[in-house]
């Protein structure tokens, strides 16, 4: 299988809040300040930590935000180090497509100002938004972020509950279709135990895992206005694996592809839906160390 070089950089990634699968947070009273009206309200949608090597970047993912106006908060440790923000829709696929200028930015907060804040409007109730974080320093990096919505007035969010039987069409309540884009990615990597971490991308484009380790990947689809929508077949995962670096675990939900690595060796992953094919997934199982 060909490698192939998205520029040197190595990207993480997490999901920090899904409104559709249940998500925490709290309601505070409207944030001070004279641009904002006594009736709106600010609620805290997620919070995250991260821990950065200097020259590498990593993602936080917030899916279904209520209508109104987004903010977010990044503080770090070392004021010496210059740590970049932005915020783009869930269409971009990597920081390199970011910088490159291929992906559509909603705000951005560069240069050495710490803590760093980003805002700007949302008007979908099926968007999906990546804040990037880029360790632009001289040494690697920790520290955390926050995102939160202000509405008129305050809003529920919803507690995580077992799934009932006879549970409605997931269909229900989205956009209709018909998808023009089908996205794949890594959803979460576990180390044994519950322990989970973030995903990175080599210099090289690869994604690295680990034998041993238990890996879930999820598919998105949209319309062409970017939004989640509805789809008439369930999707087809295409798995190339000659080193036998798998073992593929079943999933009781079609847009999971769930897997244990079993060995050292490179696939990669893709999927199909409605006709319309996902960005292909290249992954290297690679030793401890490397």
């Amino acid at each position: 299988m060909n490698r192939r070089s998205l520029g040197r950089v190595v990207l993480g990634g997490s999901l920090i809040m899904s409104l559709s699968c249940g998500g925490g947070g709290g309601t505070s009273g409207p944030t001070p300040g004279a641009s904002t009206p006594a009736s709106q309200v600010r609620t805290v949608l997620g919070s995250s930590s991260f821990t950065l090597r200097a020259g590498s970047a990593t993602f936080k993912s917030i899916d279904n935000p209520p209508v109104g106006t987004m903010d977010a908060t990044l503080e770090w440790s070392n004021a010496g180090n210059r740590v970049d923000f932005y915020a783009t829709d869930g269409r971009c696929p990597g920081f390199v497509e970011l910088q490159a200028g291929h992906c559509t930015v909603l705000a951005r907060a560069e240069g050495s100002a710490k803590p760093k804040r980003l805002s700007f409007g949302n008007s979908a109730a099926n968007a999906v938004y990546n804040f990037w974080i880029y360790n632009a320093g001289t040494s690697e990096e920790s520290g955390a972020m926050e995102v939160a919505v202000t509405t008129s007035g305050p809003i529920s969010l919803p507690s995580p509950t077992p799934t009932p039987s006879g549970t409605p069409d997931p269909r229900a309540g989205l956009p209709p279709g018909p998808i023009t884009q089908a996205k794949i990615a890594i959803r979460s990597i576990d180390t044994g135990g519950f322990n989970y971490r973030d995903p990175q991308q080599d210099s090289a484009g690869n994604w690295i895992v680990y034998p041993g380790e238990f890996v879930v990947f999820d598919l998105s689809q949209r319309n062409g206005a970017g939004e989640k929508c509805q789809w008439i077949n369930d999707p087809e995962w295409l798995v190339e694996d000659e080193d036998g670096a798998l073992s593929v675990r079943g999933s009781s939900q079609p847009f999971l592809f769930r897997v244990d690595v079993v060995h050292k060796g490179y696939f990669e992953l893709k999927a199909r839906i409605d006709g319309i094919e996902s960005n292909i997934l290249p992954v290297i199982s690679a030793a401890h160390g490397q």
